[in-house]
């Protein structure tokens, strides 16, 4: 069940009815009405006449429509023949990079957003999206803090979402068959439409095992078109109802009828185990949608999701207060939590966590499942729950059954029995040495030290700027350093913690560190000082690990990590540079220089892929002119020996200042101060550790 339909129907706004003739525009119609299954059928015979012209705008047609029914492995495959056609516009690389990511594919995904970025500079998205990847990919050697199972009792070979618990049981939304209504059918989809079910657990209480036949919840809770999901207080009285309506404009707009699919929120009591009528919520609009309603344990908050003006994505999360028995107007729950793509389906658990889906934040691909809580009357930034929880496929819908670490997720994940699958889940059980470490979090801090110094005179510097990052709250504090270069500062046992050290006219340097738990001293230093180099004019940097295969110069996987140094360089000081590569002896002058030219090329080609612009970068090949040994012509050498000539350096060309693209300026920030990440450029602490998030 596409989550453009099931969650948001439909924050995509309008269908238009134009009469046309052949099947694309056939399609075409098919398709301002949302009914995609329909479209993809009269695609496809366009496809089969075999026409050129109608193949390439036939082509990209179906890509959008399996994007829109969410279905990405069957979307992936079409955008990748759209590009093999010639639909080169941007947006189809965009979307191309999405379906990747979504069925796991990070790296190539990675290579596709970097390209949408050259063509499409202006949308920040093809950067962050690129960066998401990086993140997926060492997100996945994490250790899996719960474990889950497919719901097979509770699902159908359709869509099966949102449960939430009710009396003794659960309620969910699904489009399986009905048998009363088995011939009205969603066009979006060629299913049902949603409707709510009950079930029970097999033994009372046990959420993770045996369940009994899910049965259609009857009454005023299922109308003739979508409903659900919906939420109950604590003590089951009250409910909040999702339903979809489709508006119908009786005026014309550039001689177009305009159909509108909405989301509103509905809410009923029940009194002596009847429910009463239910009531529109006083937010519905037909100008936007509301939906996605999750009640609070103590009943006086409604959160919900709405694509209203004024927010910071697609759709946000809001929220009202009630008192007195009347709502407050809407809030916005704000950027630490809503970000430019969708955030939905919130949940609060009943320590009063927040647990909500997102595909604006970083991510495995698609919806992921994240959870946050309010301190100090802040939210704190958003954690990703990680695998299993959290796939490259949608995961949404968290629920979890009394502060028992037992609950409820869903996906679209391949392995299930339908659409949309409802998932359990349990929490693993902590080590005895993770339960030492929250002990731990009770035990007064550690104080720790360290100095900053020139890494070639060895003098302090002081007055650097050094951000200490947590990486369990994900939280930077900022330090400088005193008269003599060196800071102090408490941290956490048991807590992983990455330092950066940097100065204007340095490289910086960081390291990753981990006070262990069972340590008894309350003063340590860091494991080794920081050491800065100093960026001078036509000094030389050799880049490590810059190797090419014998002949060749792409840029293979393990050069990468040293030109994204190289980046995070360029991006943090207002230097131009030569990027000069040189080979070995062995071969011809006219060839050793043609191939070195190639491969500095090569490499300034990344970098520019990176975000960095061409004009700070000169690409220079010195062939063998330069050796750093006595491996000339004719004397023999060892394969190392020659590897050392083989090298990529950086000389620093000159200092600039661009005011439209300014590099980061550390000593923006005070002594003391205490930051989020999001603060900081994109892989700000890149290559100090594997534990960096």
């Amino acid at each position: 069940m596409n989550k453009s339909i099931s969650f948001f129907i439909i924050f995509l706004g309008i269908s238009c009815v134009i009469p046309t003739f052949g099947q694309i525009n056939k399609a075409k119609k098919e398709m301002d009405f949302f009914n995609y299954s329909e479209a993809i059928a009269h695609l496809q015979q366009a496809i089969r006449k075999n026409d050129p012209k109608d193949i390439k705008e036939a082509t990209v047609l179906v890509a959008e429509c399996y994007r829109k029914q969410n279905d990405m492995m069957n979307a992936k495959s079409w955008y990748g023949r759209a590009l093999v056609t010639g639909n080169t516009d941007p947006m189809n690389f965009y979307y191309y990079g999405q379906a990747l990511r979504a069925t796991g594919e990070y790296e190539k995904a990675k290579t596709v957003f970097l390209h949408y970025d050259s063509l499409s500079p202006n949308d920040r998205r093809g950067k962050i999206y690129a960066a998401y990847c990086d993140s997926a990919i060492l997100w996945q050697t994490n250790p899996a803090e719960f474990e889950i199972k497919n719901a097979i009792a509770l699902n159908s070979k359709q869509s099966d979402f949102g449960p939430v618990f009710y009396d003794k049981g659960i309620v969910f939304a699904s489009d399986r068959k009905i048998s009363t209504m088995e011939n009205k059918k969603y066009g979006w989809t060629g299913n049902s439409f949603l409707h709510l079910f009950s079930a029970e657990p097999g033994y009372p209480d046990d959420f993770y095992n045996d369940f009994k036949e899910p049965k259609l919840v009857s009454g005023l809770l299922n109308q003739a078109y979508h409903d659900g999901p919906a939420t109950f207080n604590k003590d089951n009285t009250e409910i909040f109802l999702n339903r979809t309506f489709v508006r119908k404009d009786k005026g014309k707009k550039e001689g177009k009828k305009i159909r509108t699919h909405l989301l509103k929120i509905f809410y009923a009591k029940r009194k002596d185990g009847k429910w009463g009528k239910l009531t529109p919520f006083f937010l519905n609009s037909d100008e936007y949608s509301v939906g996605h309603p999750a009640l609070s344990p103590d009943g006086k908050t409604l959160y919900f999701v709405s694509d209203m003006k004024g927010g910071f994505g697609g759709t946000d999360i809001y929220y009202c207060t009630r008192e007195g028995g009347k709502w407050s107007s809407a809030t916005n729950l704000g950027e630490v939590i809503n970000t430019f793509g969708n955030e939905m389906f919130p949940y609060i658990a009943d320590n009063g966590d927040l647990y909500f889906a997102s595909d604006g934040h970083a991510g495995f691909g698609g919806l992921d499942i994240f959870v946050t809580r309010q301190v100090d009357g802040k939210w704190t930034t958003p954690k990703n729950l990680g695998q299993p929880i959290n796939s490259s496929f949608d995961d949404f819908g968290f629920a979890e059954y009394k502060d028992s670490g037992k609950g409820f997720i869903c996906s679209n994940r391949p392995d299930g029995v339908g659409a949309d699958d409802i998932y359990c889940f349990r929490r693993i059980q902590k080590s005895p040495l993770e339960q030492a470490k929250k002990i731990a979090e009770t035990v007064p801090p550690v104080m720790v030290s360290g100095c900053v110094k020139d890494k070639t005179t060895l003098q302090p510097i002081p007055g650097a700027m050094v951000f200490l990052l947590d990486n369990e709250s994900g939280k930077v504090l900022v330090i400088k350093t005193n008269a003599t270069g060196c800071f102090k500062t408490p941290v956490k046992k048991g807590a992983h913690y990455v330092v950066k050290a940097m100065q204007t006219g340095y490289i910086a340097d960081c390291l990753a560190f981990t006070i262990p738990i069972t340590e008894t001293k309350t003063e340590l230093s860091i494991p080794r000082d920081l050491l800065l180099d100093k960026l001078s004019v036509n000094k030389k940097f050799k880049l490590e690990n810059i190797y090419y295969d014998l002949d060749k110069w792409y840029i293979r996987k393990d050069a990468e990590p040293a030109l994204n140094n190289l980046v995070r360089i360029m991006k943090e000081n207002p230097i131009t540079v030569e990027l000069g590569s040189h080979t070995d002896c062995r071969a011809s002058d006219e060839y050793n220089n043609r191939l070195s030219q190639r491969r500095a090329e090569s490499a300034v080609r990344y970098i520019v892929l990176a975000g960095i612009d061409p004009v700070r970068l000169t690409a220079y090949g010195y062939g063998k002119t330069q050796l750093v040994n006595r491996c000339k012509d004719g004397v023999p050498c060892s394969e190392e020996e020659h590897q050392a000539n083989r090298r990529t350096e950086f000389k620093v060309i000159s200092y600039i200042e661009d005011k439209e693209k300014p590099t980061f300026n550390a000593e923006k920030f005070r002594d003391g101060e205490i930051l989020d990440t999001r603060f900081l450029p994109e892989g700000f602490f890149y290559n100090c550790s594997p534990e960096v998030k």
